[in-house]
């Protein structure tokens, strides 16, 4: 067996209920969002919990496992496609934001599955993904898909965001 594990992730191999780790024991409880248990009433409802409406965007996107495997990576490209700013507060998003939100969701993921991942991310063989990721750290200082806007970087919660001027104004 091989495997290849960048940043923050980890294979384990344990007997079924050997290891409780919380963070996948959450996960599992939770549909996938290219499954169709995840639609439009599931991600409404997420949005309307009482506990996400001081959250913004990144931090609803990227925490407490509320969508499973969604990442710092994966939100950059959804929050682009969402016209959203990763710093944006959920309380404040408009219905047709909102809606935007779910749709770049499941579009931005099912895009990166069928392609075999982002580009900058590689399989076990060290084959890249055919996703092109349209918002990283290598597409800082370029010119934003959809406007021509140059793409900034900006520190934010520990990490890094990416993000369009034009197109994802707070």
């Amino acid at each position: 067996m091989i495997g290849s594990v960048q940043m923050y992730g980890g294979l384990w191999c344990f007997p079924a209920g050997a290891l409780d780790n919380p963070y996948y024991q959450t996960a599992k409880t939770k549909p996938s969002p290219l499954s169709q248990a995840f639609d439009a009433r599931y991600f409404r409802d997420l949005l309307d919990d009482p506990a996400t409406h001081k959250l913004c965007a990144k931090t609803f996107l990227a925490t407490e496992q509320r969508i499973p495997g969604l990442g710092n990576g994966v939100l950059q490209d959804i929050l682009l496609a969402a016209k959203i700013h990763p710093k944006h507060k959920l309380a404040t998003l408009t219905p047709p934001e909102r809606d935007a939100l779910f749709t770049a969701v499941k579009s931005t993921l099912a895009a990166m599955t069928d392609q075999g991942g982002r580009d900058t991310e590689a399989d076990l063989f060290g084959n890249p993904g055919g996703y092109r990721t349209r918002m990283s750290r290598y597409t800082v200082d370029r010119p934003c898909p959809d406007c021509e806007s140059l793409i900034r970087k900006a520190s934010f919660m520990g990490g890094s965001i990416y993000c369009c001027p034009a197109c994802q104004e707070i």
